[in-house]
């Protein structure tokens, strides 16, 4: 197991040898120095170096001192790597789910750690979740919208609130109706095929927390589909929209494009690789 608090006093004590220096805020609440960019004044071509810079938030000419990283750079690393690992382990909020009003079920995925040591057990209802579902959600509504953790329950912490009701908006706008929203708790992508003929819907939206990367670990993405001919559903048949956050697509601009989305399955009866 790692240990958080000693991590987080090393990281200090090194931020405190540090400010003799001009520190900014990198967002997460450590403050540390930006570090990309920082070799612009090394003979290479500098003008595309700031291009590639503007153009991704990778970690690109970070510089280094000897071999190795900077101090500020490793520093960084750690922060944003533990930012990842807790927001894979972290839990949607139930004040959250109830203030939406979203019903909540869970996976046969029994704990956090069952459910990322088996990820068969999330895509799967468990007994339970499918009778609730069966018994609070009517049939056939055309549009069946789930909410999962996916591997950032704190992405849906942060943003839930502003997408759910900017979607909400979206949908009434272009008069697509859709069932009474629920939150599956410890599930994964491929639940929304066992709950969509379950409710008879012709379309699903779920929507979930992405894999976190370095530096981001509070977007989502949402999938979609139509119900197809076969009745069991494949990735061919689905379509996503990712990296929805404040800094690539907002949350608001994202339940409009999935709302565009959702209007095009409907209409067209058919999504996924069959709408070429």
């Amino acid at each position: 197991m790692i240990d958080r608090s000693r991590i987080e006093s090393l990281v200090r004590s090194a931020l405190g040898e540090l400010q003799r220096e001009r520190a900014v805020d990198s967002g997460g609440g450590v403050l540390l120095k930006p570090d990309r960019g920082a070799n612009l004044s090394a003979p290479f071509d500098a003008p595309a170096m700031r291009a590639m810079l503007d153009a991704t938030p990778a970690r690109i000419g970070v510089g280094r001192t000897g071999t190795r990283y900077r101090t500020n750079t490793l520093l960084r690393f750690r922060a944003d790597h533990a930012a990842a690992k807790d927001a894979v382990v972290s839990e949607v909020d139930p004040e959250l789910l109830r203030k939406l009003g979203l019903l909540e079920v869970k996976t046969r995925a029994e704990s956090k750690a069952h459910f990322l040591q088996r990820p068969d057990a999330g895509r799967a209802l468990s007994d339970e979740a499918r009778e609730t579902i069966a018994r609070e959600i009517e049939r056939g509504a055309p549009l069946m919208i789930i909410y999962g953790d996916g591997l950032s329950a704190a992405a849906l912490n942060q943003h839930l609130e502003a997408f759910h009701g900017a979607l909400a908006r979206e949908l009434a706008a272009r008069g697509i109706k859709a069932a009474r929203p629920v939150f599956i708790r410890y599930s994964r992508v491929k639940v929304m095929d066992e709950v969509c003929p379950l409710v008879e819907s012709e379309a699903c939206v779920f929507v979930c927390g992405e894999r976190p990367g370095l530096g981001f670990a509070d977007s989502m993405s949402a999938y979609y589909m139509y119900r197809p001919p076969s009745g069991i559903p494949t990735d061919a048949d689905r379509e996503v929209i990712s990296n929805i956050n404040p800094r690539g697509i907002e949350p608001a601009k994202a339940a409009a494009a999935v709302a565009d989305a959702c209007a095009r399955v409907l209409r067209d009866k058919k999504s996924g690789v069959v709408i070429a």
